[in-house]
Parts: C-alpha cells; sequence; structure tokens
C-alpha cells in the first residue's frame, strides 16, 4: 500500500513540474522585430521593450532607460538579455537590480531574469548620463539581444547625442539691386542635422535650408536666421541693403551649344522699373528682350554682352559662350558575319568625340569605340552608331547580312550508365560531355505519313525517334513534365522575342526540368526557330554537330516536345525538346542569386533590384526572406512567397525606406552584406552573403520656399558673374578680345 501512494506522489510531483517548467524546452517564437526612434521592441512569445525616457540629449543630461520582459507562453523561463550602450553613454548609478550585471570597460548590461508563464513580467529601469558626443555621428543605437533556447533576436533604440548648433555668420552679397535673386547661406556648426528658419525683415518668413529670395522693395532689412537641432537653436541677425539701381546678371541654358542649336539665355538681372535690356550676342546680333533665346550659325567662342538700365543708371555683365559642331564620325564593321560567331566593330570619330553609343539592329545596344556582338539568327540587321561630343552627336548606320553559321547550344553534362547497363548508385557531381556523333554525308529526313489530325508536337515526337531509328537508336519515352517544360519555354521565346537556351526568367534547362517536376536526370534542350515543318528542324538539329549529340544521344531514354507559332514573333515558328535520363538523378534546386553583384554600391535612395533564381515550386509555408546585415544583426527587410516570372523572384528596395517588421531601419551610409534564406519555421536553404555599400545622394531634394513665400513670380538659382572657360573638344577659333566678366553699376549724370 505504501508503494502505491508512493508512485502517486511521483505522479502529482511530475505534473507538477511539467506544470511549472513546461514539457521539455520551451519554444520562443520571435515573429517581429522593431527598431525606432527611443524605442525598441521584440515580440512573440517572450515580448522585450525598451524605451528611453527622452530619443535625443547633450552631453551632461541623464535620460531614463525602461526594459521590460514580458512571458506570454506557458512556461516559465530564464533568458538571457543582453543590452549594448554606445561609447560616451554610462550607467549614472550603480544600482542594479537582481541578475543585471555590468562590463563597464565593453559597455554592456547583461540581465538573467526569471519571468513566469502565462503574462509573467520583469521590468527595471535604469538612469544612463551622456557623457560624450560624435559631432558628425550624432545618432547612436542602444541594442538588446534576446537569446532563449538557441534562438536571438535583436532589436535597437536610436538615441541622438549631439551639441547645440552655433551660427558664426551669414553670407550673402553686402548689396543686392530690387528683383535681384540671390542665396543667403547660413555657416553652422554642431551636430546635424539642422533645419534653418528665416525672418526676412519684411513679414515674411521661410523654412528650408539656405533660401534663395529677392526683395521688391529698396531699403535696409534686418534678416534673423534660427538654426536647430534636436537640442537647441541659435540665432543669428545680418544686415542686407536693397538698391534701386540697376544690376546685370544673367545665366545660359547651354554654355557648350552646337552650331543651329537655340541657347536661352536667362536674365536674373534686378532693380527698380523700368527696366530696359540690351543684349549683344557676339555675332553682331542684337535684341531688347528680357530673357531672349539665340541660335549662333558659326562654331567659336562668343562674348554676350548685356546692358541693363533704369532711372538710376545702368549696369553691364559679360559671358562666354563656346558654339561648336557635331563631331564627324565613322564605323568599321563587316559586310557579313556568321550568326553565333563573335566579331567586332569599331567606332571612329574627331579628338572630340567623347561618347560612342551602338544600336545592334536586334534590340542589343552597346559602348565603347570598339564592342563585340554575335547574333542568334540570320538575316539583314541595320547598325546604327552615334558619336557624341559637348556640341551635339552624329548618327550614322550601315546594313549588315548575318548568314548561317553554328547556333550555340547548351551542352548538358550526364551520367554514363554502368557497364551492366544497372543505374549508378550516385549522381557524377561532375558529369561529361556528350561524345561526338559524325556524319558521313549531309542527312536528310523526308516528310512522312503521319496520323490525321495530330498536332505539331505529336508530329515533332515521330520525327526525332525516326532520326533515332536511322542511327540504330532506341525510341523515346514521351514524358508530360518534359512537355510541359519544352512548351512553356517555347512559348518563352515567342513571347519576348529572343532565342536562347536561358529563359526570360534567367532559367537553364536543367532548373526547367526542376520546375515542372521532372524527377530524373537531366539529357539535354533542342531549340529551333524559323522552321515551319517538325521534319525540318529535327533535321537541322541532326546536321549540326552540337545539336546532334542531344538528338542522338545513347544515353537519353525521355523526351518532352513544344511548339508555338507567332507572326508578330521574329522567328514565326519555334521548337523545343527537353531530353531525360530515367536512370540518372534528378538535379537537385539551386538557389541561384542574380542581382545586384558583389560589393555593390548604391544611393540610400537609389532602388536596388534583389533577384534570384529558384526552380522548385514553394511548399505550403515556405517563403523567401531578404536579410540586411549591419553590425546591430541581420534585419528582415522583405518576404516573397510569389516568383515575378517563372523561377525569377525579385523584389525592389531602397536602403532609406527598409523596413523591419512595423518599424523603419535607419540605413546610414556605409557598409553592409544581405543574405537570402528559404524558411519554413527554420532555413531550408540560404545563399552567401553579399556585401553592399549605400552612399549619401548628393542630389537629395531639399524643402524650398513657397513661391509666394519669396516672390510673386519663381525665380532661379543665382549664380555669381560667369566666368566660364571654353571647353577645349575641338579646334575653335580664338576668343575675342574682350574685357573681362564684370559688373558696373555708373549713376545718371
Amino acid at each position: 500500500m505504501m508503494r502505491r501512494w508512493r508512485w502517486v506522489f511521483y505522479l502529482l510531483v511530475g505534473g507538477l513540474l511539467i506544470a511549472l517548467f513546461g514539457a521539455g524546452r520551451p519554444t520562443a517564437v520571435y515573429s517581429q522585430t522593431v527598431s525606432g526612434e527611443g524605442e525598441a521592441h521584440i515580440y512573440g512569445n517572450l515580448q522585450l521593450d525598451l524605451l528611453l525616457s527622452a530619443p535625443a540629449g547633450q552631453p551632461g543630461d541623464t535620460i531614463d532607460l525602461t526594459v521590460t520582459l514580458t512571458n506570454h507562453s506557458q512556461a516559465t523561463v530564464s533568458p538571457r538579455i543582453d543590452l549594448q550602450l554606445p561609447p560616451g553613454v554610462r550607467p549614472a548609478n550603480m544600482f542594479f537590480p537582481a541578475g543585471l550585471s555590468l562590463n563597464l570597460q565593453a559597455g554592456t548590461l547583461d540581465w538573467l531574469p526569471v519571468t513566469l508563464a502565462n503574462g509573467g513580467v520583469n521590468t527595471f529601469t535604469l538612469p544612463l548620463r551622456l557623457e560624450t558626443a560624435e559631432i558628425n555621428q550624432p545618432t547612436q543605437q542602444i541594442s538588446a539581444t534576446l537569446r532563449h533556447n538557441d534562438l536571438a533576436e535583436t532589436a535597437a533604440a536610436a538615441l541622438w547625442i549631439g551639441v547645440p548648433p552655433q551660427v558664426s555668420n551669414v553670407i550673402s552679397p553686402p548689396q543686392v539691386a530690387v528683383g535681384q535673386p540671390f542665396q543667403l547661406r547660413a555657416v553652422a556648426a554642431g551636430s546635424g542635422p539642422f533645419t534653418q528658419t528665416w525672418f526676412l525683415g519684411d513679414g515674411r518668413r521661410v523654412e528650408t535650408i539656405d533660401p534663395v529670395v529677392l526683395f521688391s522693395a529698396a531699403g535696409i532689412y534686418e534678416v534673423q536666421v534660427e538654426v536647430s537641432n534636436l537640442v537647441g537653436t541659435a540665432v543669428q541677425r545680418h544686415t542686407i541693403s536693397v538698391v534701386p539701381h540697376p544690376a546685370a546678371q544673367f545665366s545660359v541654358s547651354d554654355a557648350t551649344a552646337g552650331v543651329g542649336q537655340p541657347i536661352t539665355f536667362i536674365n536674373q538681372s534686378g532693380g527698380a522699373g523700368p527696366l530696359t535690356y540690351s543684349w549683344d550676342f557676339g555675332d553682331g546680333t542684337t535684341t531688347a528682350e528680357a530673357t531672349p533665346n539665340h541660335t549662333y550659325v558659326a562654331p567659336g567662342t562668343y562674348l554676350v554682352h548685356l546692358t541693363v538700365q533704369n532711372s538710376f543708371g545702368q549696369s553691364e555683365a559679360y559671358w562666354p559662350v563656346t558654339v561648336g559642331l557635331p563631331p564627324t564620325a565613322d564605323l568599321i564593321l563587316p559586310e557579313r558575319v556568321k550568326a553565333g560567331e563573335t566579331f567586332q566593330v569599331q567606332g571612329l570619330g574627331d579628338a572630340s568625340v567623347n561618347r560612342f553609343e551602338w544600336s545592334m539592329g536586334d534590340g542589343q545596344s552597346l559602348q565603347g569605340a570598339q564592342v563585340e556582338h554575335s547574333y542568334n539568327r540570320t538575316g539583314d540587321v541595320y547598325v546604327t552608331l552615334v558619336a557624341s561630343n559637348d556640341f551635339g552627336s552624329t548618327q550614322i548606320g550601315r546594313w549588315l547580312t548575318v548568314e548561317p553559321g553554328m547556333l550555340r547550344l547548351y551542352l548538358p553534362l550526364i551520367l554514363n550508365l554502368l557497364g551492366n547497363g544497372t543505374p549508378p548508385a550516385a549522381e557524377n557531381p561532375v558529369g561529361i560531355d556528350l561524345p561526338e556523333v559524325g556524319l558521313d554525308e549531309p542527312f536528310i529526313l523526308r516528310p512522312m505519313a503521319v496520323p490525321p489530325g495530330s498536332s505539331p508536337t505529336e508530329q515533332l515526337l515521330l520525327y526525332i525517334n525516326e532520326a533515332r531509328r536511322q542511327f540504330e537508336l532506341a525510341p523515346l519515352n514521351l514524358v508530360p513534365q518534359l512537355s510541359a517544360a519544352a512548351q512553356e519555354h517555347t512559348f518563352d521565346m515567342a513571347r519576348f522575342a529572343y532565342t536562347s537556351h536561358t529563359g526570360a526568367d534567367g532559367s537553364t534547362p536543367a532548373e526547367r526540368l526542376v520546375q515542372f517536376g521532372y524527377g530524373a536526370g537531366y539529357a539535354g534542350e533542342a531549340t529551333a526557330w524559323g522552321f515551319e515543318y517538325p521534319h525540318q528542324a529535327v533535321e537541322f538539329w541532326v546536321n549540326s554537330p552540337a545539336h546532334r549529340r542531344i538528338i542522338l544521344n545513347a544515353n537519353a531514354t525521355d523526351v518532352g516536345v513544344g511548339y508555338s507559332v507567332d507572326f508578330n514573333a521574329p522567328s514565326v515558328w519555334y521548337w523545343t525538346a527537353e531530353f531525360g535520363n530515367q536512370f540518372a538523378a534528378p538535379t537537385p534546386p539551386t538557389l541561384r542569386v542574380q542581382e545586384p553583384a558583389a560589393d555593390f554600391e548604391a544611393m540610400v535612395t537609389t532602388l536596388v533590384n534583389f533577384s534570384w533564381n529558384w526552380p522548385a515550386p514553394l511548399a505550403a509555408g515556405e517563403r523567401f526572406v531578404l536579410y540586411l546585415q549591419t553590425n546591430r544583426g541581420a534585419y528582415p527587410v522583405a518576404t516573397i512567397t510569389q516568383p515575378t516570372l517563372g523561377t525569377r523572384y525579385s523584389v525592389q528596395l531602397a536602403a532609406e525606406d527598409l523596413t523591419s517588421g512595423n518599424a523603419r531601419l535607419q540605413v546610414n551610409p556605409g557598409h553592409y552584406s544581405w543574405q537570402l534564406r528559404l524558411e519554413n519555421g527554420g532555413t531550408v536553404v540560404q545563399s552567401e552573403a553579399r556585401p553592399i555599400t549605400f552612399t549619401i545622394d548628393p542630389d537629395a531634394p531639399t524643402p524650398t520656399p513657397s513661391p509666394t513665400a519669396v516672390s510673386p513670380t519663381p525665380s532661379p538659382t543665382p549664380t555669381a558673374t560667369p566666368t566660364a572657360v571654353p571647353p577645349q573638344s575641338t579646334p575653335l577659333p580664338p576668343t575675342p578680345t574682350s574685357p573681362p566678366p564684370f559688373v558696373t553699376a555708373t549713376p545718371n549724370g
């Protein structure tokens, strides 16, 4: 009786332990990480939240970091949380909660809380002192890594640590004319990014960086600028004199125009109205228009002279404009080439040519003085060359005849059967080339009597097996999966107007067999185009040495056939045959990354195309996840479950728009890496990690003032009185003798 009660006791204790700690090891599923300004979150069975009392501060400030762990699972857990503080941030005191330890030298905090099941919560608040700031890199991160059951997830809270701005000066012309556009610039120091608010002294307020403004009335204006960042604002004042006297100023739409090309002379002059304008274009032509257009009929360098007058005086400005001729150009290319053979073309031009662009007549475009090319089909094509210099372009072209030749083929690597005819135990990872099959004389395949109502694909199969019979080879079995692959590739060539063994989606023939579920070894692919009847295609294959090795492959056992006719396609008729070996192991699917290449460089604002090939259909629950690897860990930035085309998957992302979960990632210019993973609860397969560099976009737009806040009409950005140097691309007439560019103001006597 005591023994029975002892077993009951053991069962009760065991049940209590299972309820308390869970049966086996509890699994923490982290489904989402969010990194943001002043906060970060890891969501899942274990939820970790980081919250800063302020997202920004300056050296000497103290902020509070609150860390909360919530257990949504049904088992008590004891995970590890690693906190990494940025340089210059230290705990303000050494009173730590239980389970929290500090490595002061490394700036790391380790927390080992025991968190109860079903909503148990552990939390602590730690004051942090901001000791130093990096002027050029004020944005730092406090990262947290949650580790449990060999899983780890990382999130980071962004913390801006900087110094208040200082404004040392406001730069502007010492004197401007009424209505003359000019730029205001504030010379600021401190931690960016900055915002600027300008008060122009006439009631206007402009919120933009270094605005272009003008004043519509004469006077003395006190301009004030407020430069702000996240921790402070600096103020600077500046006095501007606006006078009614005229000020001549202009720019040109093209300072190196070609002969016969219209040039717009953009008037940026100022002064109290009414104003009169007098233009001398340097070629004997004048006009009184405010903003004229002019066309030069001869090359040369012309000094353009503008005189502006009003009742207060006159002002003059000069600008040299260089006018040249498009380059002389010619090309060298053969009159005839053979299909499939690489040849060279050469562009010729004078010393002013800075760009050669080729259109090869088959949809391909090339650049360079000397390029190589080959054609995949016969016929006449028109090759065009465009040679350009600073003054324009010259286009020339010639016809070229593409004659029949050796077309390039995809040659498969297959297994040798064992001498006894039994299938090999394993696939040879290297493979061998198919043996040559010689012909004593050209092969002729006569039309045969075919079953009434048979389709072109059925007839193609009959002719393939007839050709093999004449060489004493066994007929091939028609396999639906191979036919599906052949038919899709045939449609693909017609639809996208190409002739190649690489599909429009980048797939290879062996991958197409995987895509359509053929469960044995790959033994080759043959394609033909431009033949109206199937016996013509098979006759061509047998007479072509490269194709003949595939059609007369003794190791092939299976075949699939495809046919397409499209009178809108370049070659109208398209044929494909896929060959298989039922005794060879199937080709395993391979993740092939296409774009971007390793060490790719792009601006943070540029859309980058990420693409890859995966031939096998995705199983239920499978998905591709694109990860961006940073110094804080790997962040999932995109999830893709459907191919873009065929076997190709792609997604376009810009670094500045990347998100992980529901939070935007802050991707600063620098070096990163990215990786693809096929996941289904865990990683099924993954690509290599490819490095990528993101750079600053120098042309990133900045806010511009409203037109009504500056002037009733928009004005172009002013430039100083031009001192452009004429380019030396082509021999030009000597520069006319004239005074150097200058601006004068002469009061009326």
